[in-house]
């Protein structure tokens, strides 16, 4: 497996420098995603050729771009279609840009942000939704030679790994891909304690559509009831063995992605990682 990272580009694409690339490559990183901030549509040709020239010239692998965009589950369909949209828009960029996946959150019916939990989220005409939606994008994705690569949660439409296989056969199968990200589905306290069974169905139903695995860390507060905090791979209580054991098997030419952590903490993140896939790649 490579080694990618997400979160030391998170602009208009005017933050891809010298600088910041080369300090990606010199920990090791073979490639990363990026989010934008502002709209597709307004980021320049200039901007677009230098972030090419910048990422060729180090030899990394683009492999995502996230951006903003309006609630593609909502059922007020203005506000649906504008998300539609905007997805269609980050196509464009990213077949500007030579990347290859167009990352898609499944966004939130609560106006407070994407992530956030909404009771609605679950039903099965939000589904039909966000599968309307997507149908819709692929059609873009599709004429560009792209891949939709999903984000999911226990708080999103995509709250499960059956769900996620189900709404990847209703799309499809040949162009959707997803993150893999078992952080986010440590739903409870057996879970968190125990998080390899999660781990195994995860890979066992969604191994197959892999294009990263999402590498983070987490522990519990000491709150009631449940709070569950990301922090440092390494140090804390990720089954990592069986992850990285579980993605070689499932993914052995994909992608680790180090996500979510301030750029200072990226280095240790790096090193703890390497650590525990240098251990479980020499295991036969």
């Amino acid at each position: 497996m490579k080694f990618a990272v997400q979160g030391i580009f998170n602009t208009d694409l005017k933050d891809i420098n010298y600088e910041s690339v080369r300090f990606a490559a010199e920990l090791g990183f073979q490639g990363f995603g990026t989010h934008i901030n502002v709209p597709a549509e307004s980021i320049s040709e200039a901007t677009i050729a230098n972030a090419k020239a910048v990422i060729a010239g180090q030899g990394l692998a683009w492999l995502q771009v996230w951006g903003k965009y309006p609630c593609i589950i909502s059922p007020n369909e203005t506000v649906r279609s504008a998300g539609v949209a905007q997805l269609r828009e980050l196509c464009k960029l990213c077949a500007k840009l030579g990347v290859p996946g167009v990352g898609l959150r499944p966004t939130s019916l609560n106006p407070r942000g994407d992530w956030w939990p909404h009771a609605d989220n679950f039903k099965p005409e939000t589904e039909d939704r966000l599968v309307q939606s997507m149908n819709e994008v692929l059609v873009t994705a599709r004429d560009l030679g792209l891949n939709i690569v999903l984000e999911t949660h226990q708080t999103s439409t995509l709250d499960s790994a059956k769900t996620i296989r189900r709404v990847i056969e209703r799309t499809d199968p040949q162009r959707v891909k997803v993150n893999i990200d078992l952080c986010n589905f440590v739903t409870d306290l057996r879970t968190a304690f125990d998080p390899a069974p999660m781990i195994c169905e995860q890979f066992a139903l969604l191994g197959e559509f892999g294009d990263t695995v999402h590498c983070k860390d987490y522990y519990l507060e000491d709150r009631l009831v449940l709070h569950v905090a990301e922090t440092v791979i390494g140090t804390g209580m990720m089954d990592w063995d069986t992850l990285l054991t579980e993605a070689k098997r499932a993914m052995p030419n994909g992608w680790l992605m180090v996500e979510h952590l301030p750029i200072s903490m990226i280095p240790l993140a790096k090193a703890n990682l390497t650590a525990k896939w240098n251990k479980v790649k020499s295991e036969k």
